[in-house]
């Protein structure tokens, strides 16, 4: 008796190990040439421009202008909350930013004019304000923006200089 109870543990561990490398990915690496774009196997992802209106579920977000000033990138957004429900809109949480080369900038959040796109808005109602970046070294920046924070995917602008 007391060898059957040892006995299922044990065959339900080894079915979850053989599962698990049934289904694992390939952990092996292929070195490939940087400049050949061909090479590249990741799907391309839609970047926007200044004024486009963007629908993102229940709402639209516009960037309504963008500018580079120094190493400083400051940008002015219009969320439009088509929805029946309230959203929350945080530049900490869900927009972000980054050089050319992937390097992410670092929110400005006390240094960025007076009206600062952080806050709730309300069924038919609409929030707009600025969100700003220090570290900018190159000539173009993308910003993203992520609505829902467990989701994949997000918007994307590029801006330059």
């Amino acid at each position: 008796m007391k060898n059957k109870n040892t006995l299922y543990p044990l065959l339900a561990v080894a079915l979850l190990i053989i599962a698990t490398l049934a289904c694992g990915s390939d952990n092996t690496g292929t070195k490939v040439d940087p400049d050949d774009s061909s090479s590249s196997s990741a799907p391309k992802v839609e970047v926007y421009k200044v004024r486009d209106v963007i629908q993102v579920g229940d709402h639209t977000i516009v960037l309504n202008s963008a500018a580079i000033k120094g190493n400083k990138l400051q940008a002015n957004f219009t969320v439009d909350n088509k929805g029946t429900e309230d959203l929350i809109i945080s530049s900490i949480l869900s927009f972000e930013a980054k050089d050319s080369d992937g390097t992410k900038l670092e929110l400005e959040i006390f240094d960025c004019g007076s009206s600062n796109l952080d806050g709730e808005v309300l069924p038919g109602d609409k929030l707009r304000g600025d969100i700003c970046w220090s570290g900018a070294k190159s000539s173009t920046v993308k910003i993203y923006y992520k609505a829902d924070l467990f989701g994949s995917g997000a918007v994307v602008w590029e801006v330059k200089k």
